[in-house]
């Protein structure tokens, strides 16, 4: 399953609140029923979007710019407070007191960066034309983070998080098993060769006196396993 990366225009600007205390908190909208930039189809928020997340409770990250190495809040431990208004997503996250929570503070009140992102599931989805454009409505996602100033648009180079089981790369399987064997490139072909030792190593029997061998368990078999789950809709 791919967690895509989704960008989102803050037109009004994102809030900015500190205390008397000088708690810092950041405040902005994943905006329902608005149009994504152009990819070629168009998405589409609605309003039920994140109504499972929430009721679920999900301990949904706030993090910099998708940096899950400069954490901003969660919802686990209050700091990350997520809730569903007619406009949209709100997301309030107070800030700790860390050197690049403040890079992101300054960032957003001088200005340079006026946009937030947010990474995701696609759990419910339909697509309608609209002419000659195709609108994808998501209807549920299981959303997993937000971002704050995020300086270029996931929409542009959208991320995926690659699948593995026991080493062997299911984006790179996948992708290799769906073309026909005269349109393999090299690199297809170093791809399977590879994941064919990595299997051939998984189902070989051990040399201990004791072990025998799976019966009937064939590398076409292993293969024809993962390209399921490759597949599967999760």
């Amino acid at each position: 399953m791919k967690t895509q990366l989704r960008h989102i225009e803050i037109n009004q600007g994102i809030e900015l609140r500190e205390d008397d205390k000088g708690k810092r908190t950041i405040v902005g909208l994943i905006p329902y029923n608005s149009r994504s930039v152009d990819m070629g189809y168009t998405e589409i928020i609605t309003d039920t979007a994140f109504n499972k997340t929430l009721a679920d409770g999900g301990d949904v990250k706030a993090l910099y710019a998708h940096d899950s190495a400069k954490p901003l809040g969660r919802v686990k431990n209050g700091t990350l407070r997520l809730r569903s208004e007619a406009s949209g997503l709100v997301c309030e996250c107070d800030l700790p007191d860390t050197s690049y929570a403040r890079d992101v503070y300054a960032l957003i009140r001088d200005g340079y960066v006026t946009t937030m992102s947010f990474g995701f599931y696609p759990v419910k989805e339909r697509t309608e034309k609209d002419g000659v454009d195709d609108l994808c409505y998501l209807e549920e996602v299981r959303l997993i983070e937000v971002s704050f100033a995020v300086v270029f648009p996931a929409y542009e180079a959208t991320a995926s998080q690659a699948r593995e089981v026991r080493g062997i790369n299911l984006d790179a399987l996948e992708a290799a098993l769906s073309k026909s064997p005269d349109q393999l490139s090299n690199e297809d072909r170093t791809t399977l060769e590879k994941i064919n030792q990595q299997i051939g190593a998984l189902i070989e029997p051990s040399k201990g006196p004791d072990t025998v061998a799976v019966p009937d368990t064939t590398a076409a078999d292993f293969l024809a396993s993962l390209h399921a789950a490759a597949t599967r809709k999760e």
